[in-house]
């Protein structure tokens, strides 16, 4: 997660706008606060950037709300973050952003390092820029591959599948191993699903409702309530190996760690029916129960 603290020298009244999010950004704003009156400006607007992984500043809307705001301002003189790596992914963002911020008479400046403007400032700036580039793509090669390592070993990455749980399991020796768990709650729902599906009764618009009333939704996030399971969603999930026990890596299916929630009979009844059918043939029926 990173701030960006535009800032005018001696702009009047600062508009310092305090949003924080996650236990690194009081220490950036106070480093950036000490930064804007060593070089004699006043804050006067801050964004913070939500902590994604995005490798390219075209996936991260609020570092192009800044940019964009800054130039429309076109009386900004600094634009400061607390380290070069927390704004730029890569060598090339940073030489068009540092550019197009120049047109305007704005500088990106650093509260860790900040050589001035001058010549081997710009040198210096851009070995910084071109190392944080390699540590970048050397730690997501390095995250690649032991991802690739829990796959082949059966593990599972990512969000968990509906029906499971991402869980952390505490290690004897100390640490802790991330692993996929039975979800209790929706589970049974899922594996409702099969078995309702394999009747050849149900569409798959049928089915979501029979479930949403039995009870399954998907799961609540702090920005997304819980909801109905979207029929594309379910679709996926009749389609997905992953609940007979199986894991995939660049083709190759490997059997997973986790526990089944079906059979094989039951999935490939549940795959000749979805077969024989498209989502516009199916047509909704009405069931008395």
């Amino acid at each position: 997660m990173s701030r960006f603290l535009p800032a005018r020298v001696h702009a009047g009244p600062s508009q310092y706008r305090l949003q924080p999010r996650g236990i690194s950004i009081p220490a950036q704003r106070e480093a950036g606060k000490l930064k804007a009156e060593a070089l004699g400006a006043d804050i006067v607007r801050e964004f913070v950037d939500p902590g994604r992984t995005a490798t390219s500043i075209d996936k991260r809307p609020t570092f192009q709300e800044m940019i964009a705001w800054v130039k429309q301002q076109k009386d900004v003189d600094y634009v400061i973050v607390y380290h070069f790596n927390r704004v730029f992914r890569n060598a090339v963002d940073a030489g068009i952003v540092k550019r197009d911020l120049k047109k305007v008479g704005t500088r990106v400046v650093s509260t860790i390092l900040d050589m001035g403007k001058n010549p081997e400032a710009a040198l210096v700036e851009q070995i910084i820029h071109a190392v944080d580039q390699y540590q970048s793509q050397a730690s997501g090669a390095d995250i690649s591959y032991k991802m690739g390592q829990k796959i082949k070993n059966g593990g599972s990455v990512g969000i968990a599948r509906l029906g499971y749980l991402n869980v952390r399991v505490p290690k004897p020796e100390g640490g802790e191993i991330r692993t996929i768990a039975i979800d209790p709650e929706r589970a049974p729902l899922v594996r409702l699903a099969f078995e309702l599906y394999a009747t050849g009764d149900y569409s798959l618009a049928d089915l979501a409702d029979e479930l949403y009333d039995r009870g399954l939704r998907t799961r609540a996030t702090p920005r997304r309530p819980a909801k109905q399971v979207s029929i594309n969603k379910l679709s996926q999930t009749l389609r997905d190996r992953y609940y007979l026990g199986y894991v995939t890596h660049k083709g190759e299916e490997i059997k997973g760690r986790h526990e089944p929630l079906i059979n094989q009979a039951l999935f490939d009844r549940v795959q000749t029916i979805a077969d024989s059918r498209t989502a516009a043939k199916e047509r909704r029926r009405v069931h008395h129960h």
